[in-house]
């Protein structure tokens, strides 16, 4: 898929028209004024997003509850811009971190993640960081000035930094880094270079050579042996026995597998089961479920650039108490409420409703992405 490069001009259309009558070098010529527009858009999104954060004194840098390592990266990228700006920048997460993976990269980087409450008021600003769906509002205490996030999303806020080319939110600080003309540090480089890595499940998920370009940009600053480190991060026996549940329950449709992986310890294991299924040859798009603190969490995984994990799971549940993640990856928690107190003679009836409805909600809603 071409990356979208928004309305084109009349010149452009005879360019395009120039480039096919002589051949290659028309093309040529096409391809640099397109690669001049995607540069000139960076260019401004570089400084309205440093106009912004230099108007103040202080940031919070908020990534969603239980973040992706792209996005916690991406954080780490910004607090370096800030601080280049003379601006005091700390990094929130909206809710706990449960991952594996994502407290793998908080200690090997040194990130005491705050959860964003209260603490934020002392901010002038905050800056949504990775994610998708509606942005937190933090009852505008304090306001959000900008939001950076890869893929499109439809956010009603005046400063959205999307970057349509870009497989990874790593991708679009990474940019701007250099266009700061600043020599990154090792750690940020190498948070920011596995970012883009993670993002794009290992170049997998690329959108354009924008990915492959910042990924060139990091990669003499960074160190490889973290980057190892935080690919291969230790499993709690828990994790182990939570995956063999799910590859043994797993069910699969075309492209898309589901699983019920029933009670399980922690959000972190369900995540990893999910992301299991998505490791099956042919699976593009997948969902773990099971329950944690008398509540239904589902983990979806999407590995198709067609498919978003955040509809994939808004359409398969009405009310969810909780929905947050992105494109690629998302959790919805619904709460049993009274179901939560039958009792142990119905409990393997309620199991089985869990079972049956979810299952048929998920691959509804994956056939209708």
């Amino acid at each position: 898929m071409l990356p979208e490069v928004g309305t084109v001009s009349t010149p452009v259309l005879a360019l395009a028209a120039g480039a096919v009558a002589v051949g290659g070098a028309g093309a040529y010529a096409l391809t640099a004024v397109l690669r001049r527009r995607r540069t000139d858009t960076d260019d401004e999104n570089f400084a309205r997003l440093r106009d912004t954060i230099a108007s103040l004194e202080s940031v919070a840098l908020v990534v969603p509850e239980n973040p992706s390592v792209d996005a916690l990266a991406a954080a780490i990228g910004l607090r370096e811009l800030c601080n280049q700006w003379g601006v005091t920048a700390r990094v929130f997460a909206e809710d706990d971190v449960t991952s594996d993976d994502a407290k793998a990269f908080c200690n090997l980087f040194d990130v005491s993640l705050d959860v964003a409450g209260n603490s934020l008021d002392d901010f002038d600003g905050a800056v949504a960081v990775g994610g998708g769906g509606t942005v937190p509002s933090f009852a505008n205490r304090p306001p959000v000035v900008a939001v950076v996030r890869h893929r499109p999303a439809a956010v009603d806020h005046s400063l959205v930094l999307d970057g349509d080319d870009a497989g990874a939110t790593s991708t679009i600080v990474a940019r701007f880094v250099e266009r700061a003309g600043l020599t990154p540090e090792q750690d940020v480089a190498t948070a920011l270079l596995y970012g883009i890595r993670a993002g794009t499940r290992e170049f997998r998920r690329v959108r354009s050579r924008e990915d492959f370009r910042a990924a060139t940009f990091l990669q003499e600053f960074a160190d490889q042996g973290t980057i190892d480190a935080l690919r291969a991060p230790g499993m709690s026996g828990e994790t182990f026995d939570v995956i063999g549940h799910a590859i043994r329950n797993r069910e699969r449709r075309a492209s898309f597998a589901v699983t019920n992986v029933g009670s399980v310890p922690s959000v972190s294991a369900l995540e990893e089961a999910a992301d299991t299924l998505l490791r099956l040859d042919g699976v593009s798009s997948a969902a773990a479920f099971g329950v944690h603190e008398d509540t239904v969490v589902t983990a979806c995984r999407a590995d198709d650039v067609r498919t978003s994990a955040m509809d994939v799971l808004s359409s398969a549940f009405d009310q969810t108490d909780a929905l947050g993640g992105d494109a690629d990856t998302a959790t919805a928690r619904v709460p049993l409420g009274l179901f939560s107190r039958v009792s142990s003679d119905q409990q393997s009836t309620l199991d089985e409703l869990i079972d049956a409805s979810t299952r048929k909600a998920l691959f509804s809603a994956f056939e209708q992405a």
